[in-house]
């Protein structure tokens, strides 16, 4: 039998609202719906950082509930390198307009969503503050832009901010 030994965030993994808000809920509070359903996969292709603009333009008002953000974050072994300060993140306005838009879930292939520049982390805050849940370090490499169907439900654990999950994606 074997142990593992390591933080709640490492991994792709799931940030519940209560990892930044101290009235949100836990994991365990959370449900399986933003897990699991229709997501829409985008590529940002070089740019810096995901904007409200972007989503605007590649989104809309269609509805979509759970956005993947493929960036060139996912081109670099970031998981065998050292830290990269100058990664792809969520800027504080594609935050807000996620949570205007109902999206519940909304994941970036890179360790974290707020730039080391913020040590506010306003996206987290925006985010988690609206109830929407946050899937980190999803590896989009090999993926195509377009709609899926997102597995995504992490482990069942009880009164913690997040939780490893295998995120997979279901085509028709």
């Amino acid at each position: 039998m074997g142990f593992f030994k390591g933080g709640l965030h490492h991994g792709t993994h799931v940030d519940a609202p209560w990892h930044f808000i101290g009235e949100g809920k836990k994991l365990d509070e959370v449900g399986l719906e933003p897990f699991l359903g229709t997501c829409c996969v985008l590529d940002l292709g070089d740019a810096d950082c995901v904007t409200a603009d972007i989503l605007e333009s590649q989104v809309g008002e269609s509805g979509v509930q759970r956005l993947l953000f493929k960036t060139k974050n996912g081109r670099r072994d970031y998981w065998h390198e050292a830290w990269n300060p100058n990664f792809v993140f969520i800027r504080k306005d594609a935050a807000q307009w996620c949570v205007d838009h109902g999206v519940l879930l909304v994941g970036l292939d890179y360790l974290t969503i707020d730039p080391p520049t913020e040590p506010t982390f306003p996206s987290h805050l925006l985010l988690l503050g609206a109830g929407v849940v946050i899937l980190e370090n999803i590896k989009l490499r090999d993926v195509a832009p377009g709609d899926y169907e997102l597995l995504a439900a992490p482990v069942n654990l009880q009164s913690v901010d997040g939780a490893w999950t295998r995120a997979l994606l279901r085509t028709d």
